[in-house]
């Protein structure tokens, strides 16, 4: 007899579909949440303009996976620059300062993975709902004051200062 109440299906997130939410003039593009997948993971589908991607930071409750799409990006992991182009995958254990950057002169698509799942959370206080399938606006000071607020409950450290 199986006790697991929380019973996790199979299933797709197709092109074009997910919930898009601007963030950090990132716009963001939920594949699998913490609610598809019983907490284990989200995925995150990330349409970064160049030269940008999140502020340095450190997760304290998940860990994070880099698969770029297309482009070009540099990812951060403590002391390490690691550059990367699509098909390259990177991994940044929770605990360890980390951010990415569009390194390509166009705008670029890394594939987020976060496990256990539920930093979409933090996405959704911290950001907005996308407007429209353009690039996200440039980072506001009221998105910093919401980003500051949320990121303690998420377990969402600043390794440098957000302002």
């Amino acid at each position: 007899m199986n006790n697991n109440t929380n019973i996790i299906k199979g299933f797709a997130t197709v092109t074009g579909e997910g919930e898009r939410i601007w963030f950090v003039a990132d716009t963001l593009t939920l594949k699998a949440t913490a609610a598809s997948t019983g907490r284990s993971f989200t995925v995150v589908e990330c349409l970064t303009s160049p030269g940008g991607g999140p502020p340095p930071h450190i997760h304290t409750n998940e860990d994070e996976f880099w698969y770029v799409l297309d482009g070009t990006f540099e990812i951060h992991i403590g002391d390490e620059v690691l550059a990367v182009g699509p098909g390259d995958f990177a991994f940044g254990p929770r605990g360890i300062p980390h951010y990415f950057r569009n390194t390509a002169g166009i705008p670029s698509r890394i594939l987020l993975t976060f496990t256990p799942g539920g930093i979409e959370d933090f996405f959704r206080e911290s950001g907005q709902p996308a407007a429209n399938d353009g690039l996200a606006p440039q980072v506001d000071e009221a998105e910093i004051a919401r980003m500051k607020a949320a990121a303690p409950k998420y377990g969402i450290e600043r390794a440098t200062n957000w302002d």
